[in-house]
């Protein structure tokens, strides 16, 4: 049975960007089973424990045809400086944000000394194995316009135009300055602006 889920950020008791996180489960739910109707309301089913209303936590949505279950986690940021360029498989398909990550986590292992991959199909750049990314020059935030995973923060940004969807191949990296790396968990207002020498072939 295909299942998908979503990571939500929760910051002091209170889940942030819920109503992203909601379009995106509707829209998969509406791709994958159109005569199924759920009323699966995030506002209503996340209720962090008196344990988690502190600090930043991670919430794990997992979600199939028929059932939905919440979790939550602690979180602890993972630093990320150096990023490997790989090749994604040509068939893979990763537009909606399945459970089912081994592919991703296949590639993640051919990083050698980097901290996380960039991948790219037919070299040009699509996001992190766990972010999207976008690119820096001049003050101008270009992000890669057809990544493998359309994130929540991706869709926010480009919708508020604080970043710019381009076509990016992996030889144009030069052209730019610095990178950053985001997803629901790493906010773009809180990510560190890395040197674009930071990724290697």
């Amino acid at each position: 049975m295909t299942q998908f889920l979503e990571t939500i950020c929760i910051r002091e008791g209170i889940p942030q960007q819920l109503e992203w996180h909601q379009r995106r489960i509707n829209s998969t739910m509406q791709h994958f089973f159109p005569k199924i109707r759920h009323e699966w309301e995030l506002r209503d089913l996340i209720r962090p424990p008196v344990l988690f209303l502190q600090g930043t936590v991670r919430c794990r949505v997992l979600y199939d045809e028929f059932e939905l279950t919440v979790h939550y986690f602690g979180y602890e940021r993972k630093r990320i400086h150096r990023l490997k360029l790989i090749e994604l498989p040509d068939d893979y398909d990763y537009r909606y944000k399945y459970a089912d990550r081994v592919v991703l986590e296949n590639l993640y292992a051919q990083r050698e000394e980097a901290d996380d991959i960039l991948m790219t199909r037919d070299g040009w750049i699509t996001d992190t194995s766990i972010a999207n990314i976008a690119f820096e020059k001049n003050g101008r935030w270009s992000s890669p316009s057809i990544p493998l995973l359309a994130g929540t923060t991706w869709k926010r940004l480009v919708s508020a135009g604080i970043l710019i969807p381009s076509p990016i191949h992996k030889s144009q990296l030069g052209l730019f300055e610095s990178f950053k790396i985001f997803n629901a968990m790493n906010d773009w207002e809180s990510a560190e602006e890395i040197p674009i020498g930071n990724i290697v072939y």
